[in-house]
Formats: structure tokens, C-alpha cells, sequence
């Protein structure tokens, strides 16, 4: 479980409000724990209440339980006033509910949620406009979740009734001890009187933290129970923030609640009552000998305590026990991660207490210890900002795992907490080559020279959240960067050519408002980011599209013009010109529209697609051309396979470290054919469906992925796995489910499937060993030893037995929702028996071999 941070939580719900219903007032939370109005609440129907047994106290605890069915309901008390639609929490989950309303009221009297307060009208009940209000909340399968009751008594006070749906028996105001001597009443203007943590529900029945409750604070009173109050945080542009605390908190005693160095204690004898507050009508349960308690505060002769729940279900929460001598005491907690042996119980409660938002570094570092690893949070700002990053604390037990991130001030910014499984494997330190930090969040590499390693970077963000790109170079030997050019907005604006001594690099505009047109084109040599020659655009004010290819010794442009909104006026006009010095070579208009085909590294043939980015309606056709001359030398129908990730059910790798620049894979309706692009002869067909889908494994396999039955390739589809062998499109052998992220090494296929790593043979496809369950990963193979890129970072397998070895410190393989193919694996890559790694937080490191697990 990861816990909540110790802030606001109904954001997401304020959100979801917004979304569903389309209006401004929606963004107000009714005053109930855990329900929002749906858009169709709009149209809900108002039918007439025609009661056959009084609503009341007394007949709403007597009828209407979690076992109450809506028939039942009906039965006592009619045909609601009110039916709508919603949404509930459930712990962390959102159910559809259908929300009935009864009204006690004056005839005449209506109300909907577009009044800003949710179901219930709590302002008309404080000012008398309505008597009582009854709410049930049912799921899809009928099961009522939770019924609540506001009313006047008798004196004309408001009350409150929470029924025993939700909790285990009915509590009412009523039975408020503390609320009746203190004078609370619902609606009153509260505070309380030491921090606190407000909850979902009372009473235990959900403990999900809604926020924390401080002191000086206003909060209304809107709902009681026997030992807890409902308040709501008004938050201006934000909506109603509903939770509950013990109403001893709202008391002036309870200011004498002092924290402490945390202890541990366990119970001596069964039947020791524990407390919701420190008051002796407020029994929560009674405790087994033996349970253990952290103690983290005090108040007169009693002690705040949280227990060390083994019901997993329930977060911990402060409860309250009398300091009576019936405990062990096993002493101050200190250095809770300096064994691995420190149990998840254990670190989860004090996490859950101590480890917050604003929580000083020097005091966790009492609590907690040193951590195993110190690494970098991802980048925490904006897209469109400079890059920041964290210090990052990480903890590792056998059964815990806790990070934190802390602000250049030593105070904590976020953290989380989650259990670790049977057999993760521990971080370590990584002895590297070295180790840098670019300007932007994403790296991948590219490629190298004799003298430069050469880096991609982005800032992840996508569509109209997408501001910066650049490439950049480094030294091999020390990691200084040599040059870097930025790029803004824009992306994959590169080709190197096939000795990587050059790079055709397209520059925006200075301001990226301009036209296209206005941008340029610089050539570099890519050890030292010079330019050997710009080519300025100059180009017609129609000029609407602008692309580039290299092939050989040449790199060439072609742009189109016309009204972008009519296509029949589009006209293409390509220019090429020589790469050691910008001379031009030849120019012409071509005689259909069309652009290069996006590519990472020069080929030796210039190609060109016709009748797809440039919104042509002509057949999609591509065609090969001389460098040096222009003349045509094949064209064929189809269209390139983009270097968007699985584009039609089709994953290939379209890499700039890649010697095999002259292929080029065509997607045709019946076929994806791999061209030969200096001939334009095909190298291996494969069928096109949509119940079948493809990865490109290397120059010599390839998984095809087919529907069990029949029905169209999805996320989701049951499948078949089948190892092709490219050169005769014929089926090596097969296996159930889906087999993914493959890579071969000598007589072994490693990859990922179902939810774990196997190792394959190659030959006939005989499981050696299968790992435990492990998030989707890229592999890779280095030092004799499997690597593994995922979301946690870089893991190294044991390739003998799929044994997870260690985390290597410090690594974050990220991806963004946009993000290319080819980047996919240039986080983590190997070439020339050198391990160069990316990662989602700006860093960029080289490994010349890895840690053995025993160093």
C-alpha cells in the first residue's frame, strides 16, 4: 500500500465533479464522507414521499442496516422525494451508486445539488427550511452502502444519525456525551485544539486520511456520532473538504496533548481496553495480549498509541490507552532501518505517523537511520521550467520500502511507503565510469564517435505541455559536455549521418510562434558541435510543411505550399545539397506531394512518402532516389512503419546505433514488408490483420501475436505467441499468452510475459526458468549478467536461474505518454562492452562492468 501524504485527498473528487457535471456550482462536496453528484443527478426525478412508517431515530436503527434491501426500504418508507446517481469511495475506490433522498418538509418544498451542497441541504435544514433529511446509498447490486439522517428534535436542535450500513451499530448526536456538556452544535464554527488526522468515516470504518486538521483553523460542525464530529474545510475555489476527528479534539484539554520520542509497547494481559479518545465511555475494542503499540504522545495519564494493525485493509490512526501499568515496555524506537529485519508492521506505523510533509530531516534521521542508497527524486516542476530534482532517501527492509524527498531545507516533500515482496532485491552501489546531469528531465543516447557520445533529451511532456528538447554531446572519458544544441518544442529533428562525423540538425525559429518556414538547417560535426554550414529557410509564405533526409553524402529538404485547407493546391519542391559544405546539387518540384520519411541515420537512397503527413487524397506509394542525381530508382505502394510505440499493432526498433540504415519496414493493407532500401527488393513479408500483431526481435526473429479468437488485436486480448524466423516467415514455435520485449543472447531468449521473465530456448522454444512477478520491463545484456529497465529502476537477474540480484543505485527508467519507439530502449544500452544508462531525473551515467552480487 502507499500511504497519503498527509494532505488534501479529495481533490481528485472535486475534479471527477467538474468532469461529471459541466457546471461551475458542481465543484462543491456535499457534506457527506465519501459521496459526488453525477451529471445525470440533473434530470433525477422528484417523485412525491408517501411514507408508511415514520422516519424517526428510533425506526431508522430499527429498519436499515447493510442487509436492508431497496424493496425493504420502500416498504417502510415509500417512494423516496428525491432518486439520483453518483459516486462513492469505497477506501480508494469509486462505485456507481444510485442516491435516494426523503424529505421532511413543508409541501412545496424543493431542492437540488445544483444548490452547491451535494444531496443534502444542510443549509435548509439550519435555517428550518426543510425538518429532516434521510439519504441512502445504494450500489449496482442493490446492497445499501450508507444511510445518514440530519432532523430537529424536539427543542429544535439539529441532529444527526449514522445508521449501522456503514458502521457497526448506529451512533447518533445524541449519543454525543462530550458535544452535549461542551455545547457543540451542528453548524457551529469550530477548531480544534491539537493536529490531527481527519478521516473518511468514524469509528474505524474508513480510515483513508482526508486531511489534516490543525489548530487556528475554522471548520464547520456538520454531523455527529458518539465520540467523533464531522468537519468540513471550505476551501475558496477548491469546494468542501468532509472528514471526521474524535470531538474530543474540538475541546480546549485537548491543547494538552503532547508528542514524544516514540516507544514501543505491547499488551501483558487480554481484555486491555483501548480508546477512540481519552475519555472512559469511549471503549474502541478490547486488545489480546501481545499486540504492540507505537506511544507518540501524551495527555495527563493518558497516551496517544498507534497499534500495529495486522489487518492490512485499515490504516493505522491515533487511538488512546490509560497509562495503568498493564504494558510492556520495550523501549524507544531508534534506527528503524539499520537491519533489513525491520518488519513492514513496524516501519509502516511509524511512517504513517512521523514521516509527513514538513517532518525535519535530522529527526527522521534518529528515527529511521541512514539510508541504504541516497539517489534523485524525478523532476518535480512543470514542464516549461527548469529541471529540478530531489535528494531522495531510500529505505529497504525484507518486508518495507520507504523513500523519501526532501527540500533543499532538510524538510520532507513527499515520500512512500509500500510493502516490499518476498525476494526484491536489495539497491546497490554502482561503481560507474562517471556520472552527469543534463538540463533536462529524459535522456537517451544516440549514438557515438571516436571522441563524443552523443544524447538526447526531453523534457517528457506531450502535446501543448511539450516546451523543450535539445541534443547534446559528451566526452567518453570524463562526461563533460562538449556542445549542446536546443531545440524547444520540437523533436526528432535529427539525422546523423552513416560515420556519425555529422549531424543535420533543424533549429526552430528563435520565437516558436513564427512560421516554419523561418527555421534553418545547421550541420555539425559531432565532436565538437560546430557548425560546418547553416542553410537559412527563405521560403514562400504558404509554406506549410518543411522535412529533410540524408543519404550518402547528401541531405536535402523538401517543402510544401498551398492553402493547408485545400489540398489540391499543394505543391512539394525538394533541394539537396552536398553535406561536407552546403553546395547545392540539384533542386526540382515533385510530382506529387510528399516528405521524407522521419529516420534516424542516413541511408543510401533519399526516400520520400507520398500521400500521408501532406494530407494528399492520392495513394500512399514511397520512393527511393539517387542522393547525388534525383533519379527515381523504385517506388512501391504502402506507407512507412512509424517510429510512434506499437503503431497498428507493430513494435520495431528504429535506432540511431543501429548499422542496418538501408532497411525500411512497409505497412501495405494485406502486408508489412522489410525493404531493402538501395533496391527496394523485400527481405521478409509478413501478413497483415487486425486479429494479429508484431515485434520486431532483430535482423533474424520476430513474435507475432495472434488472437485466440479471431477477434481484433486489444491490450487486453487473449493471445498466442509464435517465434518467427524472418528469412522464411515460418513459425519456430509457439507458446500461450503474450510473449513481449525479447532479446536473444547466444542460445537464449530472455523477455518478458505475463507479468514475469522467462528464458527461452531458442531453438524450440523450452522454458528454462520463470522469475517472480515483475512490472513490464526492457531488457538488455551486459557483463554476463540480464538487465532489466523498469519503473523502479535498472534490476540485474541472475540469467542462470531469472534470480532478481540487486537494484542498481540511483537508476530511473521513466517514459512519457508520447514518447518515440526508438527511445524506448536508449535509456539503457550497451555498445563496444560499455553500459550507457538514461534516466526520467537528468542524469546520464557509464558502466564499465557491474557489481557482483557478493561485492
Amino acid at each position: 500500500m502507499t500511504f497519503p501524504k498527509k494532505k488534501a485527498t479529495l481533490l481528485s473528487v472535486i475534479a471527477l465533479i467538474w468532469l461529471l457535471a459541466g457546471c461551475e456550482n458542481s465543484a462543491t462536496q456535499a457534506p457527506s464522507p465519501s459521496v459526488t453528484p453525477a451529471a445525470t443527478n440533473q434530470k433525477a426525478i422528484s417523485l412525491a414521499s408517501a411514507s408508511t412508517l415514520e422516519i424517526t431515530d428510533a425506526s431508522i436503527r430499527e429498519h436499515l442496516d447493510g442487509t436492508t434491501t431497496k424493496s425493504q426500504a420502500r416498504s417502510a418508507y415509500g417512494q423516496p422525494s428525491y432518486i439520483g446517481k453518483g459516486v462513492y469511495w469505497i477506501g480508494n475506490d469509486l462505485v456507481d451508486v444510485e442516491v435516494w433522498r426523503y424529505d421532511q418538509a413543508p409541501h412545496g418544498y424543493t431542492y437540488s445539488w445544483d444548490d452547491s451542497q451535494g444531496y443534502l441541504d444542510l443549509r435548509g435544514l439550519l435555517s428550518g427550511k426543510v425538518n429532516g433529511q434521510l439519504l441512502l446509498y445504494w450500489d449496482e447490486q442493490g446492497k445499501l452502502l450508507d444511510a445518514t439522517y440530519h432532523y430537529h428534535d424536539s427543542d429544535g436542535n439539529l441532529q444527526t444519525l449514522l445508521t449501522a450500513a456503514q458502521l457497526e451499530y448506529p451512533s447518533s448526536s445524541t449519543d454525543n456525551r462530550i458535544a452535549r456538556e461542551q455545547g457543540f452544535r451542528i453548524g457551529d464554527t469550530v477548531q480544534v485544539h491539537a493536529e490531527i488526522d481527519a478521516t473518511r468515516l468514524p469509528q474505524g470504518a474508513d480510515n483513508t486520511v482526508v486531511y489534516r486538521a490543525v489548530p487556528g483553523h475554522n471548520y464547520q460542525l456538520t454531523a455527529l456520532t458518539e465520540h467523533f464530529a464531522q468537519l468540513v474545510d471550505i476551501r475558496e475555489g477548491e469546494g468542501w473538504y468532509d472528514a471526521w476527528v474524535p470531538v474530543w479534539m474540538l475541546t480546549a484539554e485537548a491543547s494538552s496533548l503532547s508528542q514524544q520520542a516514540p516507544e514501543q509497547w505491547s499488551v501483558a494481559a487480554d481484555g486491555t481496553p483501548i480508546y477512540w479518545q481519552p475519555a472512559d465511555d469511549a471503549v474502541a475494542r478490547r486488545m489480546d495480549a501481545g499486540e504492540r503499540l507505537l506511544v507518540v504522545g501524551s495527555s495527563g495519564n493518558w497516551r496517544a498509541v498507534i497499534v500495529e494493525e495486522k489487518d492490512l485493509k485499515a490504516e493505522p490512526r491515533v487511538l488512546w490507552i490509560k497509562d495503568e501499568g498493564t504494558y510492556i515496555h520495550e523501549g524507544q524506537v531508534n534506527d528503524l532501518f539499520d537491519s533489513t529485519q525491520a518488519s513492514y508492521l513496524s516501519a509502516r506505523t511509524v511512517a504513517y505517523y512521523f514521516v509527513r510533509e514538513g517532518a525535519p530531516q535530522a529527526e527522521l534521521e534518529k528515527l529511521l537511520g541512514l539510508p541504504q542508497a541516497v539517489e534523485r527524486s524525478g523532476n518535480v516542476k512543470s514542464t516549461g521550467e527548469p529541471m529540478e530534482t530531489l535528494e531522495r532517501w531510500r529505505y529497504e527492509s525484507e518486508t518495507a520500502e520507504l523513500l523519501i524527498d526532501w527540500s533543499p531545507q532538510g524538510k520532507v516533500v513527499d515520500y512512500t511507503f509500500s510493502p516490499r515482496e518476498e525476494g526484491q532485491p536489495f539497491t546497490k552501489e554502482q561503481s560507474l565510469r562517471w556520472r552527469t546531469t543534463s538540463d533536462l528531465a529524459y535522456n537517451f543516447f544516440i549514438g557515438r564517435t571516436d571522441r563524443a557520445l552523443l544524447i538526447s533529451g526531453e523534457d517528457g511532456g506531450f502535446s501543448g505541455m511539450h516546451y523543450d528538447s535539445n541534443l547534446f554531446a559528451l566526452d567518453p572519458a570524463t562526461g563533460r559536455k562538449l556542445w549542446q544544441r536546443d531545440l524547444g518544442f520540437h523533436t526528432d529533428r535529427f539525422i546523423l549521418s552513416s560515420d556519425r562525423r555529422y549531424m543535420a540538425v533543424h533549429m526552430p525559429p528563435e520565437n516558436n510562434a513564427e512560421q516554419e518556414r523561418l527555421g534553418r538547417l545547421d550541420v555539425l560535426d559531432t565532436s565538437n558541435g560546430s557548425n560546418k554550414w547553416t542553410l537559412k529557410h527563405n521560403l514562400p509564405d504558404d509554406t506549410f510543411d518543411v522535412s529533410y533526409g540524408m543519404a550518402g553524402k547528401v541531405v536535402a529538404m523538401i517543402y510544401t505550399t498551398g492553402d493547408f485547407y485545400s489540398p489540391n493546391t499543394y505543391r512539394s519542391f525538394i533541394e539537396a545539397y552536398a553535406l561536407r559544405d552546403g553546395r547545392k546539387l540539384w533542386s526540382r518540384e515533385l510530382n506529387h506531394p510528399g516528405r521524407f520519411i522521419p529516420s534516424l541515420i542516413a541511408g543510401g537512397k533519399l526516400i520520400i512518402e507520398y500521400g500521408m503527413d501532406s494530407g494528399v487524397p492520392v495513394g500512399n506509394e514511397i520512393a527511393a532516389y539517387e542522393p547525388k542525381n534525383g533519379k527515381e530508382v523504385w517506388r512501391m505502394e504502402g506507407m512507412a512503419a512509424p517510429l510512434s510505440e506499437w503503431a497498428d499493432h507493430f513494435y520495431y526498433e528504429a535506432r540511431a546505433l543501429d548499422d542496418r540504415m538501408d532497411q525500411l519496414w512497409v505497412k501495405s493493407p494485406l502486408a508489412w514488408t522489410l525493404v531493402d532500401t538501395n533496391t527496394g527488393d523485400p527481405l521478409s513479408t509478413l501478413p497483415r490483420r487486425d486479429d494479429i500483431g508484431y515485434e520486431i526481435v532483430n535482423d533474424r526473429y520476430a513474435i507475432r501475436l495472434s488472437t485466440k479468437d479471431g477477434a481484433p488485436l486489444g491490450y487486453n486480448s487473449d493471445v498466442t505467441s509464435e517465434w518467427l524466423d524472418l528469412g522464411s516467415s515460418k513459425t519456430l514455435w509457439t507458446m500461450d499468452g503474450t510473449l513481449e520485449r525479447a532479446i536473444v543472447v547466444g542460445d537464449a531468449v530472455y523477455a518478458w510475459s505475463e507479468g514475469t521473465l522467462r528464458r527461452l530456448r531458442l531453438s524450440d522454444g523450452h522454458q528454462y526458468w520463470l522469475s517472480k512477478p515483475t512490472s513490464r520491463v526492457w531488457l538488455q545484456w551486459f557483463d554476463g549478467q540480464l538487465l532489466a529497465a523498469s519503473d523502479a529502476g535498472v534490476l540485474v537477474f541472475d540469467p542462470h536461474n531469472g534470480e532478481a540480484l540487486y537494484r542498481i543505485a540511483g537508476t530511473r527508467h521513466g517514459g512519457y505518454d508520447a514518447m518515440e519507439h526508438w527511445r524506448t530502449r536508449a535509456q539503457l544500452t550497451v555498445l563496444d562492452g560499455t553500459l550507457y544508462i538514461g534516466s526520467d531525473n537528468g542524469f546520464f551515467s557509464v558502466a564499465d562492468r557491474l557489481v557482483k552480487s557478493r561485492e
